[in-house]
């Protein structure tokens, strides 16, 4: 049988809890946004744009930077949107965990990257941070990907 102690819910640092709200509040605004606007303009309100580089000749990707250290006040940001999207009901994926904390990191000018890369026969995407030049991502996996860029507008009118 399980005691007492064993049962109870891991204790959270008072200080803590501020930044742990905050992340609550902009998820809840991010799962609303993904489901009534486009990417690039939820990303621009969040204060994330989306960056879509546009192709040069013979360029069609471009590729991921190096991590980057973030300040102390930015970790907390990243960790506190990892712990709310832990017990996320709507699923932890890289673009929620990237708009949050791109939102709540705003200050830095982050912009929103997304990538695809071939895995074991299947296409995927991923979305990450870049950062005053260098990549946040939590999951370690922007450099399995390429970012995309535009796609050039070949209608005339």
């Amino acid at each position: 049988m399980m005691s007492e102690e064993s049962r109870r819910l891991p204790r959270i640092p008072l200080a803590e809890w501020p930044e742990l709200c905050a992340a609550l509040a902009v998820a809840v605004f991010v799962e609303v946004g993904l489901r009534v606007t486009t990417l690039p303009r939820l990303a621009r309100v969040l204060g994330t744009p989306l960056s879509v580089p546009e192709p040069g000749p013979g360029a069609s990707m471009a590729e991921p930077q190096e991590p980057v250290a973030l300040p102390a006040s930015a970790e907390r940001q990243v960790r506190a949107t990892r712990r709310i999207l832990r017990h996320w009901p709507f699923g932890d994926t890289c673009l929620r965990q990237a708009l949050i904390s791109g939102q709540r990191m705003r200050r830095l000018d982050p912009t929103l990257h997304v990538g695809v890369a071939k895995l074991d026969g299947e296409v995927r995407a991923h979305a990450w941070l870049v950062v005053r030049g260098g990549v946040v991502d939590p999951r370690y996996a922007a450099s399995s990907y390429r970012t995309l860029t535009a796609v050039p507008n070949t209608f005339t009118t």
